[in-house]
């Protein structure tokens, strides 16, 4: 389930250190545009592929269903492996962004855990993208790219759909990094958009998380009418800790067949997003 797709895009090194004002600014005046769009095959194969036959054994997760979701900013910076152990151990689903395949997140834990990658930035020295791990087997994982259309670097979507102990249904989670440096709305509404086909397909408990980076009003509001229209609903957190950009939070977690029993935010200073910690059961 480990999978390393190459990419050929090579940003400047420069763009990382620029606030998003600036680096739209330039962008729009130096670089060529991309398409964000996802693939529809992609898609269509991934929904085809839904609750499929599965050579997968054991009883699958046991709820309540403990969950992680962080962007882990690459694990550049000091203490994320003391946060991680400190929140990630004895979880059973975790939701990284930006995960390093360098770092060797899933080392780090003391639990063995299943490995399902799905690969985004990605230069001659390292490889980001979703890394999703989990305490069972994953009955099916399947990778959806978009691109920054300014940058031209890939941001992933990783899917993956585990067997319930309890129910002849299974999970679907979908871990989610999406397009950032975009002017207006079209390549960010296409990246959630394409979700479509899987969330109609997929009969059962049902879960999005990750960072959307929803920093305006228009992302937030597309976001929440697209999950409200494939009846997800938001988890809320109190206190609302998670990072924010122009006072908008960037990290959600929506819910469909699935109830939060627990629901918060730690804020740590290993990344420059808080991770989310959330209990779940099945409705």
């Amino acid at each position: 389930m480990n999978k390393h797709p190459q990419h050929s895009a090579q940003p400047a090194r420069f763009w990382s250190g620029l606030s998003v004002p600036a680096l739209l600014c330039l962008a729009m005046l130096v670089l060529p545009t991309q398409k964000a769009i996802t693939s529809p095959a992609e898609a269509a194969i991934c929904s085809a592929a839904l609750g499929q036959p599965t050579r997968v054994e054991g009883p699958g997760l046991v709820g309540p269903i403990r969950l992680l979701s962080w962007n882990i900013q690459k694990s550049q910076n000091q203490g994320w492996v003391t946060d991680l152990l400190e929140i990630g151990t004895d979880r059973d689903l975790l939701l990284i962004q930006e995960a390093s395949t360098q770092a060797m997140i899933s080392s780090t834990l003391p639990q063995a855990l299943y490995l399902a990658f799905a690969a985004g930035y990605t230069t001659r020295s390292e490889t980001t993208g979703v890394l999703t791990l989990s305490s069972v087997e994953p009955s099916l994982q399947c990778n959806l790219t978009a691109w920054e259309p300014w940058l031209g670097t890939p941001k992933a979507t990783n899917i993956t759909e585990y067997k319930l102990a309890e129910s002849e249904e299974r999970l679907l989670v979908v871990n989610l990094h999406a397009v950032n440096f975009s002017v207006g709305m079209e390549d960010f509404a296409a990246q959630i958009d394409a979700l479509s086909p899987l969330l109609n397909s997929h009969q059962g408990p049902l879960l999005v998380a990750g960072d959307f980076n929803t920093w305006s009003t228009s992302r937030h509001s597309h976001l929440a009418s697209f999950m409200a229209t494939h009846q997800l609903a938001a988890v809320d957190f109190s206190p609302d800790h998670r990072t924010r950009f122009w006072d908008k939070p960037l990290d959600h977690m929506y819910l469909r067949g699935l109830k939060a029993l627990k629901a918060k935010v730690v804020p740590v200073a290993s990344s420059d997003h808080n991770p989310l910690l959330v209990t779940l059961e099945i409705e």
